[in-house]
């Protein structure tokens, strides 16, 4: 009978305050928060994404042993490390440094700085018997004239130190300038540890890392992705050719093939730059694409007896560490529910629509799991539904969650879109009587949400089925 009594009480009271809510005509129960920002992220803070390095995942399919120094695989469309060996140590780069010289070049074509259809100068300083002993050649000198796409082949096939003299002094006034300008450059782009001492990659002060320049790599084939077919999969370069030939000169045309013996063992190679120093190894940076899917991987300090056997060997270890991205990891679309809203009580809005803090799920983009995961990945969606009192814009109020049978891959944030402020008393105590209602009805209390937020607090979400 008591039960009873209290019951009606409750419901009185409850039909009261709603109906005197309803009266003013801002009954806050029925109210909810506009997205005034579009599903953009409003917190600060740094979102969460997929794994981008699985490397020492234990997700990470069984990796082949490179014969490296070191080594780094990434994944052209999202830039996920698919493998790394030693990634952070500082090493000699080679001639791969004139990957940034080409970048340059590319960069100051693109700015209008340079007329890729004039003829470039061929300083005295670039000439290719004023070269340090031993070098790599593009054999430019007195007597010729040259295009830039010549200098480019030059820089991208025999690798010619005379030729990385002489785009340098393109760009600048001296040599000493450009690597000034290259230095401050790559810490613009945040490059921490690779630095340009020359351009041409024959000093072994110059330094990078194989983290920093196969993303470096996967930039410039942004950046350019013309050069990878115009320069970088050219198989050969004659130079210099009649047309190089000033009038009343002549020398015989040199013919050489591309350093780059990946181009010749696996068909969808389509670059990018060798480099060697023989007291150190033999180094490739090198693209590929299969199926429309373009990944990226640097070898550095491969270990050979001979010029022949170390080129022969980098592309080897180069094709088997393309081989296994190709075929241990797979690109998808994943599954991206929609996040819903939080139903808030004391609040001005009665809800406030939630957002996933991560730019790959706003934008619809792809991202890269193991191939054995491939049909197996499910997402889930841990969120707080209910919760007292006002909230700020950006709370993470719960989290998207990827898992392959029952155990986390990773989690992005779900946040709230908008803000909204405590109500007036009025809709307080009619959200306090729907709470009693709810209560007696089986639901629990919705926690507050500087208790949600307390990371000690266990949040009341609902349970998830698993499969």
């Amino acid at each position: 009978m008591r039960r009873i009594v209290i019951l009606s009480i409750v419901g009185i009271v409850l039909l009261t305050v709603t109906v005197f809510t309803a009266a003013l005509g801002v009954a806050g129960t029925t109210v909810s928060a506009p997205e005034v920002l579009s599903r953009q992220p409003v917190s600060g803070l740094k979102a969460d994404g997929p794994p981008f390095n699985w490397t020492g995942s234990s997700f990470q399919p069984s990796a082949p042993e490179i014969e490296a120094m070191a080594a780094v695989l990434l994944d052209y469309e999202t830039g996920a490390v698919l493998y790394s060996l030693n990634p952070d140590e500082i090493l000699p780069p080679a001639s791969l440094i004139k990957l940034l010289v080409m970048d340059a070049i590319l960069d100051a074509v693109k700015t209008g700085k340079l007329d890729p259809q004039a003829d470039i100068p061929i300083p005295p300083a670039a000439w290719s018997r004023n070269a340090p002993p031993r070098s790599s050649l593009m054999f430019l000198g007195p007597g010729q004239r040259a295009s830039l796409d010549d200098l480019m082949l030059g820089l991208a096939i025999p690798s010619g130190n005379d030729a990385a003299v002489a785009a340098a002094l393109l760009l600048d006034d001296s040599v000493e300038d450009f690597v000034l300008s290259m230095n401050r450059r790559l810490s613009s782009l945040g490059f921490e540890k690779t630095r340009m001492v020359e351009p041409s990659g024959y000093s072994l002060d110059n330094r990078t890392s194989a983290e920093e320049f196969a993303r470096f790599s996967r930039g410039y084939i942004m950046r350019h992705p013309e050069a990878v077919e115009k320069y970088h999969s050219v198989p050969a370069f004659r130079y210099p050719r009649l047309e190089n030939m000033l009038r009343g000169h002549h020398e015989n045309t040199i013919y050489q093939q591309n350093f780059n013996r990946l181009l010749n063992i696996m068909p969808e190679a389509d670059g990018l730059k060798t480099g060697t120093i023989p007291s150190f190894g033999y180094n490739l940076a090198a693209t590929a694409q299969r199926n429309g899917r373009r990944l990226v991987s640097v070898v550095l300090g491969v270990q050979a007896e001979s010029t022949r056997e170390g080129n022969d060997k980098r592309a080897r270890v180069s094709r088997e560490l393309l081989e296994y991205g190709f075929s241990e990891y797979r690109l998808i679309d994943p599954d991206v529910p929609v996040p819903g809203t939080v139903r808030l009580y004391g609040a001005e809005y009665r809800e406030v629509p939630l957002y996933i803090d991560a730019a790959w799920a706003r934008e619809g983009e792809s991202f890269v799991i193991p191939a054995a995961f491939k049909e197996k990945i499910e997402a889930e969606l841990r969120v707080v539904r209910r919760l007292r009192g006002p909230i700020p814009a950006g709370a993470e109020l719960g989290r998207l969650v990827y898992s392959v049978h029952g155990e986390e891959l990773f989690s992005v944030p779900v946040r709230s879109i908008s803000g909204a402020e405590q109500a007036a008393w009025w809709k307080q105590l009619a959200d306090c009587a729907l709470i009693v209602w709810e209560r007696v009805q089986g639901e629990k209390i919705p926690p507050r949400v500087n208790e949600y937020l307390n990371p000690l607090f266990t949040p009341v979400v609902p349970d998830q089925p698993r499969n």
